[in-house]
């Protein structure tokens, strides 16, 4: 497809057309490719998690765009705010947490967590009891054991630190050094 430029007034209408199509498709170029990552992210995080992803957690990334001009776009991949809180500690930055580690007798859930439990220390089926040392036991009330008591024992109260599952923010850093490879032009990559 051949285009007769004829002087200097069709040459620059020419060259501003032209222009703002490669505008156009240089933001849509870089939204579809973030947009791409921000999955691929979504379904490397869900991966990660070692019995499957709840929900909640298959739903935390989110990828937001806004086009600064002609020539310009800012795509942003983030945790959403709610999921950031829950997600924090096994996302960014490893934190101790205290909680009921559960025994071989406890019934569990399918996230490996003892079941029923605050509803069970609400209603008394659950009791948490505390030795002359200081360690602390949850109980089962309703089961009956009644010469050494310890088929009684459920949980015992530990410090466990959860390890990263994912480390988002150079997953993305890396992400987006490769998706932009190809491609020229002056790229600023934030973290927040």
């Amino acid at each position: 497809m051949a285009s007769r430029i004829n002087g200097i007034s069709s040459t620059t209408t020419y060259i501003n057309t032209q222009g703002a199509k490669l505008g156009k498709l240089f933001q849509n170029e870089i939204i579809k490719r973030s947009k791409l990552l921000s999955q691929k992210v979504q379904a490397d995080l869900n991966n990660s998690v070692e019995k499957g992803a709840v929900s909640f957690t298959q739903r935390s990334v989110l990828f937001l765009y806004k086009k600064n001009g002609k020539n310009s776009v800012t795509a942003t991949i983030m945790i959403k705010d709610q999921q950031a809180k829950y997600l924090y500690n096994i996302l960014v930055q490893q934190k101790s947490i205290d909680k009921f580690i559960p025994t071989s007798l406890a019934r569990l859930d399918r996230f490996g967590n003892i079941s029923g439990l605050r509803r069970g220390l609400t209603n008394g089926k659950y009791k948490v009891v505390k030795s002359k040392y200081g360690k602390e036991r949850l109980i089962d009330t309703s089961k009956k054991d009644t010469k050494k008591k310890t088929k009684r024992v459920i949980g015992l109260r530990e410090e466990k630190r959860r390890k990263l599952i994912y480390d988002f923010y150079s997953e993305v850093d890396k992400g987006v050094r490769l998706i932009m490879s190809d491609i020229q032009g002056t790229f600023r990559i934030k973290r927040r």
